[in-house]
């Protein structure tokens, strides 16, 4: 058996990305006096009222007195064994003089909301309280997590998002572990399922184990936007802070992007951490989430064209960083001694963002559009002089039933959705001299724009416009 601190290691050390426990926090049940108005849990003297326009569901452990109870028009009490209620007839002498208190509105707390749900790597350690850290979108259940909603507990929570279903591998119920889309979806349409979820997107279950050894992505970055809408950031104590992919807010410490072949094993390397650096006394305090990511990947900085798979190591030690920033410097030194034997093929530390440091993404944006403008003069020199002679554009095979072309007028940034199209029917303009193709995306450039296709479907192409000023 393992000693109580060397499990607090281990979990720390797990990432979000792999067959994690993530547990509900919240409950409704009747006995938590934090879900009453007057910050108690009701007793003899005392008038009970449920709002008759809410709907809710209440877990009640044990048997209780009341003066009166007014029920909600559609809602649940569940009885745990032995559990009731009765009237007292008076005053209750252990009660006072009694007031009426009113179960709280539970109609508000979001699925997507991280500080509503804690992880584990096994039963055992959510019942222990061994709780692991994770950045804000894996702090919400990931595609291939297992949810618990506790045994003995009732639940409401709001499931809405931009998505129509939000898949997981389970989903526990007062002790009932449901991994069948068709039994879960079963239980979703009772009168008990029905209380305990709503919103507009439907929890699913049966989603697959991450079956990748380097790790699976959480799948939660759909969601990312409505995910921080519920964070509130603190104030920071360092110099330089950090913000980490997934991440809603600035943190003091280190980030460490790891980039791997095949042979990369996570387990194994969460392992090694363990062993070598958290095992040490002088990181007893850190905080380390080590996950794959996909991180965005541009063209000189501005243009979009796909992204790349890594493993972030995130390293807090609740202070200015100095530590995270020791222990990132000792993983660097041991990658660069056995990386290639880890399957780890480069990795670095994270630069830390200073004041002003958007200065260095408008000075890449400035670069890209004056090399943008070179290539043009050069190419409208090199036809003026007849070296450089432009094909015919309706030739072309590659765009034959592109009939109807779309430009955005006067986008606010490049590139960027089009808030509105000046539109003609004509065949190609020979005003467009250089046309790239980036990863679905199609970048054509004029005498003085750039026109970058948004989207293209069956007679009509829907193209961006960025005038070179």
């Amino acid at each position: 058996m393992l000693k109580v601190a060397h499990v607090l290691l281990i979990c720390s050390l797990v990432g979000a990305t792999n067959a994690l426990y993530k547990q509900w926090i919240p409950d409704t049940n009747y006995e938590n006096k934090t879900n009453w108005d007057k910050g108690k849990v009701p007793c003899g003297s005392d008038t009970v009222q449920f709002s008759s326009q809410r709907k809710v569901s209440v877990f009640v452990e044990t048997t209780h007195a009341v003066q009166e109870m007014v029920l909600p028009l559609e809602g649940e009490l569940i009885l745990n064994s032995g559990a009731g209620f009765y009237v007292v007839s008076g005053q209750d002498p252990d009660c006072g003089a009694g007031v009426r208190t009113e179960f709280k509105d539970a109609d508000l707390l979001q699925w997507f909301n991280p500080a509503l749900w804690q992880a584990a790597a096994t039963l055992n350690d959510l019942q222990d309280g061994h709780f692991l850290f994770s950045v804000h979108e894996e702090s919400v259940p990931c595609q291939q997590d297992d949810v618990v909603f506790k045994a003995l507990s009732s639940f409401r929570v709001d499931t809405s998002s931009s998505q129509t279903t939000i898949p997981v591998k389970s989903v526990s119920v007062l002790g009932k572990v449901f991994d069948s889309k068709s039994e879960f979806s079963e239980y979703l349409s009772s009168q008990s399922g029905l209380l305990q979820f709503h919103g507009s997107s439907s929890v699913t279950v049966g989603n697959p184990s991450c079956g990748d050894a380097t790790g699976c992505d959480c799948g939660n970055s759909v969601n990312h936007e409505r995910i921080c809408s519920t964070v509130t950031c603190g104030t920071l104590s360092c110099e330089k802070p950090l913000l980490p992919i997934g991440h809603c807010c600035e943190v003091c410490g280190a980030i460490i992007v790891i980039h791997y072949s095949d042979s990369f094993n996570l387990e194994n390397y969460r392992g090694r951490i363990r062993h070598l650096f958290l095992s040490l006394p002088k990181y007893e305090s850190i905080q380390l989430a080590m996950s794959k990511i996909l991180k965005p990947q541009r063209l000189m900085g501005i243009i979009p064209f796909g992204s790349s798979p890594e493993i972030q190591v995130v390293i807090l030690d609740g202070e200015t960083g100095k530590l995270s920033e020791a222990l990132a410097q000792d993983m660097i030194k041991d990658i660069k001694s056995h990386g290639s034997n880890l399957g780890i093929s480069g990795a670095e530390i994270q630069p830390a963002r200073e004041p002003g440091s958007n200065t260095g993404t408008v000075v890449g944006a400035v670069f890209g559009v004056l090399l943008v403008v070179t290539l043009i003069v050069i190419l409208v020199v090199l036809l003026h002089k007849g070296i450089v002679q432009m094909p015919s554009m309706p030739s072309m095979p590659s765009m034959p039933s592109l009939t109807v072309v779309c430009l955005v007028a006067d986008p606010p940034r490049f590139p960027s959705s089009p808030p509105r199209h000046l539109c003609w029917s004509s065949s190609y303009s020979s005003a467009f001299l250089v046309a790239l193709n980036l990863n679905q995306l199609v970048y054509i450039l004029s005498m003085n724009e750039v026109y970058f296709v948004v989207s293209i479907r069956k007679e009509k192409t829907v193209v961006g416009r960025k005038t070179l000023e």
